[in-house]
């Protein structure tokens, strides 16, 4: 499986279909990004994950769920499955 390092690295160049169980037990699939040129201007984060002044939150990644349009997050121990498309 891939680490979260290499997760954002795929999400940062396009989209992923993401599989993982939620805190609930439920089995979610997402299709999301981190691709600047595919998240909607508006919806664009104000600062960037990796500015000093931001702590990153080395469990968890949030993206932008292309499906529901809106920013989502998981966590990096309960995906089973990252696709690249």
């Amino acid at each position: 499986m891939m680490n979260r390092n290499e997760m954002v690295q795929a999400l940062q160049n396009g989209l992923s279909e993401v599989t993982f169980i939620k805190v609930n037990g439920d089995v979610r699939v997402m299709t999301c990004t981190l691709d600047d040129t595919i998240i909607p201007a508006d919806l664009l984060p104000k600062t960037s994950a990796t500015s000093d002044a931001v702590k990153v939150n080395e469990t968890t990644v949030s993206v932008y769920d292309v499906n529901a349009d809106g920013w989502r997050s998981f966590r990096v121990e309960n995906v089973t499955n990252f696709d690249n498309q």
